[in-house]
């Protein structure tokens, strides 16, 4: 398995790297020399100069995309002068990244990142061991929710350090993630009424909703406890997180007054989905997003006061006639809600880091619903995909058609059910999402594509050129959530979550079953630009994405290098993004990412 994480590890890192410096040069057969061979063994070279050494670092593919992520065939080496070098794989990483600060032009300290990565490839390593007879479920056709969203063992195609998670220290790592199917429940805490806040756009205060939901979970001395206590109010925390508040000394204090009682861990058994943080359970009323003090990829993953707000108001807008007019208006398209939250507060303050967010859990264990990131991910050891499983289903349903049409009419059915109402949306109403590959929740029937779900309040835009009526409607949206942003703002972010990282994933990970090439799905995507281009012809976010030579995209080896937090961060410094040829441009031919 080590070998194997190695690869993939890899992969992850010059991914990165060659996508967001464009250092990379890619070599045909037929351009090779005969060391470059020998090597390849036919297979297209990826070259990275690495000055630093006065070297080259090359990296046989066993699949070359033109939007996005390669498919490393086997581990790079470093050559020098025609020679093979004798590297570690953590070495060759220490290079990489000891070229990309010398080519910064700043003060720069790759200790951090280069620790992240091997950190990374070490949980890598962990849950391969553990998921190894369970290679073939992870991209089998049918997949529940919660399969869906364990089944992402290798993480982001595109970040360096995909699986880091700074604070988590031995069991922590199987119990409380979803590549070791973990389960736990929450721990709560019973608070006087005084120290507690919430908000909720439920009819019934969240903490009622939840003591009176739990009580049928509780032993008769946890139900006398609470009878005790009857006007406390039940605060869930993540395990791990209460665990770590416990060393706090406003926690001390507040329990030597009695204000906070330890009520320990109760009720529902949750799994971690894709965030690590978010628990879903199909016997629970919500899925619960409490705060977690780790570090996971590149941020630290505490709730803000701003997000609840916007959780609020977003579940208010859907819920209300103009809400239900844009949903009549765009019926493939769902929302997945965060109504209500609860949190500590010490002399009127909120304290971040006990803030619980509830979430819709509107899935049933037998709808298929799959984030975009499981679904496009590769089986960790073979050149597959859950592609490859649900065209075979498909193909199975309808054999008449040939594979590519199954394809091609899968991808136009998606495109058919998320970019038309999204780009409706965006222009009539100048609302967008961070509709990245983890936020978007794709439902299938039979294979094909029938709803897209948005989650994540966290990346809910509002364009202040265009929502005149939904801010009109819902001022606090501004005010209070904090979910306003310029036009040229809301461009760049859409353009990459949706185009750069969505849609380009799923041409990628469609491209690689062979069934159709990425060019293809590239024209059909051309075209459907240039159609609703015909119906906004004043739209900036079109034009760029169809005639722009190079387009925005979030770089997550540069903002891990300059070590950016980008939940704490201002809106525009919370990463950083660089410009790449754009394939989608109509104007330019044999675009690729190197």
């Amino acid at each position: 398995m080590k070998e194997l994480a190695n690869r993939l590890a890899m992969q992850h890192l010059v991914n990165a790297y060659s996508q967001e410096t464009g250092k990379g040069i890619l070599l045909e057969k037929y351009q090779q020399n005969s060391s470059q061979l020998t090597f390849s063994q036919g297979l297209t070279l990826l070259c990275i100069p690495l000055d630093c050494i006065q070297s080259q670092l090359f990296v046989p593919l066993s699949y070359v995309s033109l939007v996005g992520r390669h498919r490393l065939a086997d581990l790079p080496h470093v050559f020098n002068k025609g020679q093979k070098q004798s590297f570690s794989i953590t070495a060759i990483a220490s290079l990489l990244l000891e070229q990309l600060v010398q080519e910064s032009g700043h003060t720069l300290d790759a200790s951090s990142i280069l620790e992240r990565w091997i950190e990374s490839r070490e949980a890598l390593t962990q849950f391969l061991t553990l998921r190894e007879h369970d290679f073939e479920a992870l991209v089998q056709a049918e997949q529940s929710f919660i399969e869906s969203e364990q089944a992402l063992i290798l993480g982001h195609s595109m970040h360096p350090a995909p699986k880091s998670r700074v604070g988590f220290v031995h069991e922590d790592w199987q119990r409380y993630s979803p590549e070791a199917k973990g389960l736990s429940q929450l721990h709560y805490w019973l608070v006087a009424p005084e120290y507690i806040q919430e908000g909720s756009a439920l009819d019934q205060a969240v903490s009622a909703q939840l003591k009176s939901e739990l009580q049928w979970h509780l032993s008769e001395t946890d139900q006398a406890l609470l009878n005790a206590y009857s006007h406390y109010k039940l605060l869930p925390l993540h395990p791990w997180q209460a665990r770590y508040l416990q060393s706090k000394v406003w926690f001390k204090n507040l329990k030597t007054k009695l204000k906070i009682i330890d009520f320990g861990e109760k009720g529902w058994a949750f799994s971690p989905t894709t965030s690590v943080r978010t628990m879903a359970s199909f016997a629970a009323p919500w899925m619960l997003k409490p705060s977690l003090s780790v570090m996971i990829t590149n941020s630290i993953r505490v709730n803000l006061a701003k997000e609840c707000h916007r959780g609020e108001m977003t579940h208010r807008l859907w819920h209300s006639s103009l809400g239900e007019r844009i949903l009549q208006q765009c019926p493939t398209l769902k929302a997945v809600n965060d109504p209500a939250w609860m949190a500590l507060s010490i002399d009127d303050e909120i304290v971040d880091e006990t803030i619980c967010i509830f979430r819709d859990q509107p899935f049933s264990e037998k709808q298929q619903v799959s984030c975009i990131a499981s679904l496009c991910q590769d089986h960790p050891a073979q050149p597959k995909s859950r592609f490859n499983a649900l065209f075979e289903q498909i193909a199975k349903q309808q054999p008449e058609l040939d594979q590519s049409a199954i394809a091609i009419n899968w991808f136009k059915q998606f495109l058919a059910i998320s970019l038309k109402p999204l780009m409706y949306l965006y222009h009539q109403y100048g609302m967008a999402f961070e509709s990245h590959q983890q936020n978007v929740l794709l439902e299938l029937e039979h294979g094909m594509p029938k709803y897209l779900w948005l989650r994540d309040n966290q990346g809910f835009y509002y364009i202040e050129e265009v929502a005149g009526e939904v801010l009109t409607a819902f001022p606090e949206l501004q005010e209070k959530a904090h979910a306003v942003g310029s036009k040229a703002f809301v461009d760049e972010r859409f353009s990459y979550y949706f185009f750069g990282n969505t849609l380009f994933g799923i041409i990628n990970a469609i491209g690689a079953t062979g069934y159709v090439t990425e060019q293809v799905l590239i024209s059909i995507l051309q075209n459907e630009l240039l159609d609703l281009h015909q119906a906004y012809p004043e739209s900036s976010l079109i034009h760029s994405l169809l005639y722009q030579p190079t387009l925005p995209y979030k770089g997550n080896l540069l903002t891990r290098l300059y070590e950016l937090d980008e939940l704490i961060a201002p809106v525009d410094q919370q990463s950083v993004y660089v410009q790449l040829p754009n394939p989608l441009c109509v104007e330019q031919k044999d675009v690729q990412y190197a």
